[in-house]
Formats: structure tokens, sequence, C-alpha cells
């Protein structure tokens, strides 16, 4: 396991160090295939902020405090991330043998049983150029995985949706968390 540090406005003291890399080391008691950890460390005003990044075969986890303390906010953003270790390994060991997409299409099916009504969209409603502004643009490294791993990791960084390129279509895909609590798959097609 290595183990990076950097500091945004923030130098970072060997008093950290000493404090950071034995606790962080014993999350390989958790999982043992655990890369790099990545420990930032910034300082806005009176909050000491910590992001704790975790790779760990193929797996990002991510955590993130801020207290007015560097190390009460590494302690609980270590305590997140312990968790979010747990739980990952908690899936994989009960992992389903159902596939997302036999889920999807099971969804679908009992879904055309039940009839929507849908709201009816104005015809007067245009969007100009001007209105819509991109405030921030992010890259995503896509990672070749399956839909299961794709939603397990969505699950794992708590977003309600994740894009990955499927390594078994070869195509960038979406899994998407549904309001019912279900997951969703949305694959392109060229039309």
């Amino acid at each position: 396991m290595r183990i990076e540090f950097s500091g945004r406005n923030f130098e970072v003291t060997e008093r950290f160090r000493a404090h950071a890399e034995p606790r962080i080391e014993t999350l390989e008691h958790l999982f043992d295939r655990i890369g790099t950890v990545r420990i930032t460390l910034s300082n806005q005003r009176a909050w000491k902020t910590v992001e704790i990044n975790l790779e760990a075969d193929g797996l990002l986890l991510r955590a993130e405090e801020r207290t007015n303390d560097e190390l009460a906010s590494f302690d609980k953003a270590l305590d997140r991330l312990e968790r979010q270790l747990r739980r990952y390994r908690d899936k994989v060991k009960h992992h389903s043998k159902k596939s997302i997409r036999q889920a999807a299409a099971e969804e679908a099916q009992a879904s055309t049983e039940v009839v929507e009504e849908e709201e009816e969209v104005p015809a007067e409603v245009t969007v100009e150029s001007e209105d819509i502004r991109i405030i921030r643009t992010k890259a995503h490294a896509l990672k070749p995985m399956t839909p299961e791993e794709a939603a397990l990791q969505m699950e794992l960084l708590g977003h309600d949706f994740f894009l990955f390129f499927d390594a078994q279509s070869e195509q960038v895909e979406v899994v998407y968390r549904r309001r019912d609590g279900g997951y969703g798959l949305i694959e392109p097609a060229v039309s």
C-alpha cells in the first residue's frame, strides 16, 4: 500500500503524518488489495478539510470531512472510509447471482402491466442556449467492468448514477438508482 500526502493552502506536518500513517495501514485488515491512498489537506478560513481517496482492486472510495482540527477531520473521514470498505466487503460476500440486466428486464415487464399517466409538456417550452450554463466539467476514467460492479461502485460512492465501460458489450453505459429502490441500466442505441 502506498500513502500519498498533499496539502492545499496547508502544509502537511510530521505530527499529522505520524497520526495518519498507522491508522491508514490498519485498513489492510479490512481489505488486503489496497493500492494507493491519497490524503489531501486543505485550509479555508478556520476549517481544516481532509479528503481521503482510496484505490483498491479497481475500486475507488472517497471520504471527506471538515472540522476546525485536521486530526479530528482525518479521524472522521477514516471512520467513513472504514464503513465503506466494510459495506463493500459485505456486498461482495452476499452478491446476488441475478444480473442487473435480468432485474431491469423483470422491472420493464412489470411496468408494462401498470400503465402510468404521463404529464403533458406545453408545446411553448423553449430553452435558449443562454439559459443553459455548464458550471463544472469533470473527467472520469472509464474502467471496464460489469453492470453489477458499476452499481456497487455507485453505492459505495453514494451517487445516484455511474458512468462505466461495459466489458461485455464494449460500450459506455450508465447504471442509475430508481425511485423505487431498484437499479436501471442505460445502454446507448444509435437511431
